[in-house]
């Protein structure tokens, strides 16, 4: 029987949303999983026990921001999601906001990381060195119930907390998924409107590292499930 992942992305067109999650969509879809994708922002959220796992992606927004309304709904989602034991996997923003749910903190960073960047990782069985796609310009400070795992100068990179694992890098990247998320650069949302990122660089880098990309995505979904408990059936 196909299990069922539940996948959280935040202000995304209805026909972007399979293109954001970018190889974590084939990632989970080649072991079995059903992938229900729903938009925090405008969407209400099914419960987290008719999953497998919760997966949350992304936001240009940041977690500490009590400004956006949407924000305060989704940390108590997480929280009765990791008291309802569900695994949750967290990918920048998800990261950011579960570390909050956790009893962490998140603020600006002092080095927003844009770019493919190597981690120092005390788990190279579950978070490998890299290299990692970045684009965020918070930081994250974990709680005593979170293990971090992998760091680099910017901060955190990887915790743990029982079965859920979050990263502050975007293991999913592709060319595809780099293409929508441009058209937000320009926001006052994505903290890189002031053109300090170049984009057209920072894609062609994308372009010519696809391949290996996804398959790091690929493996690190892998780890995730078993460091979860989690059975597939494929893949």
């Amino acid at each position: 029987m196909s299990g069922r992942v539940l996948a959280l992305v935040h202000g995304v067109r209805p026909e972007s949303r399979e293109t954001v999650l970018g190889s974590l969509l084939p990632a989970f879809a080649d072991r079995g999983f059903d992938v229900v994708i729903r938009d925090v922002e405008d969407e209400s959220l099914p419960e987290a026990c008719g999953f497998d796992l919760v997966c949350v992606t992304g936001s240009p927004d940041s977690a500490f921001d009590a400004s956006l309304p949407w924000v305060e709904p989704e940390l108590r989602y997480l929280s009765d999601t990791i008291a309802q034991q569900v695994p949750i996997f967290g990918v920048c923003f998800g990261a950011q906001i579960l570390a909050r749910a956790l009893g962490g903190s998140v603020a600006p960073s002092t080095r927003p990381e844009h770019g493919f960047v190597t981690v120092s990782t005390t788990r190279p069985d579950l978070v490998e060195t890299g290299p990692w796609m970045e684009f965020h310009h918070d930081t994250i400070t974990v709680s005593d119930v979170a293990e971090v795992i992998a760091v680099n100068d910017a901060g955190v990179q990887a915790y743990v907390s029982g079965p859920h694992l979050r990263v502050q890098f975007h293991p999913e990247i592709t060319p595809d998924c780099f293409s929508a998320w441009r058209k937000g650069f320009t926001s006052a949302r994505s903290g890189s409107g002031d053109g300090s990122v170049d984009t057209r660089a920072l894609a062609a880098e994308i372009d010519a590292s696809a391949e290996l990309a996804a398959a790091r995505c690929d493996r690190l979904v892998g780890r995730f499930l078993e460091h979860a408990g989690i059975g597939v059936t494929g893949a």
